[in-house]
């Protein structure tokens, strides 16, 4: 219950942000190939399919062995809170009242609506595609909803976001606690390794996308089907 509470709040709030030119849904959405973010994207994407075309030698060997000796022991606690909506929500709340009482400090606003943009769309994304592959956990055949990694994607969200708006000596620790979060999904033998890194790539690619749309950025390349009696598939069509 705490957990819907906290996400009401988090877009009641931020919705205060003063009104501004904003990016539009479209293109907040497809950011992550429209934008310079496209690069982190479709590596991921590839290494992710890498993954999950050899699961059976590569991603499930690893997954068990790690939660069969836990080594992160009581630190995989520390993962699990960070992969929560927590630290987004506590960012983007402290951005906020730091703008409203710092008048003179309008960037304060911008990086909470950045963090909110970033969470919302990669959370949106995630949570279809949870329900759509429908993909069983390790430890629980009944939860089909492990690909991919909810936490991780939220832990790579708020550190990329962190990474872009401050300077290294706070991008690099929000990035190891990332990892952590991330290792600790297959620790507690929550997620294969294949979920973790499509979460890992997600969260990445909607801190930086997001972070390119707020400036300016976008329409890098789209994709545009092609249908008709001869042939079927997919044009890259790009702007420079």
């Amino acid at each position: 219950m705490m957990k819907y509470l906290a996400a009401i709040c988090f877009i009641l709030l931020t919705f205060t942000v003063h009104a501004q030119t904003k990016p539009t849904i479209k293109q907040d959405l497809l950011s992550p190939v429209n934008t310079d973010a496209s690069s982190y994207f479709w590596t991921g994407t590839a290494l992710t399919s890498f993954l999950v075309i050899t699961q059976d030698y590569i991603s499930y060997p690893l997954t068990e062995r790690a939660y069969e000796t836990r080594p992160l022991g009581d630190a995989a606690k520390v993962g699990d809170l960070y992969g929560q909506l927590y630290p987004n929500i506590i960012y983007t709340l402290g951005a906020l009242a730091h703008g409203y009482y710092s008048q003179e400090d309008k960037s304060s606003y911008e990086k909470a609506d950045h963090m909110f943009r970033a969470t919302l769309y990669s959370g949106f994304v995630v949570t279809v595609l949870k329900y759509t592959i429908r993909e069983p956990r390790p430890n629980s055949s009944h939860e089909k909803n492990s690909f991919p990694s909810g936490h991780s994607t939220t832990a790579f969200a708020f550190a990329t976001v962190v990474a872009t708006e401050h300077s290294w000596k706070w991008g690099v620790p929000a990035m190891a606690l990332a990892a952590l979060t991330g290792f600790s999904r297959m620790n507690d033998e929550r997620h294969f390794l294949h979920d973790v890194i499509a979460g890992m790539t997600l969260g990445v690619s909607y801190g930086l996308g997001t972070y390119y749309t707020k400036n300016g950025q976008d329409n890098k390349m789209i994709f545009v089907p092609i249908l008709d009696q001869e042939r079927a598939g997919l044009r890259l069509v790009t702007t420079f």
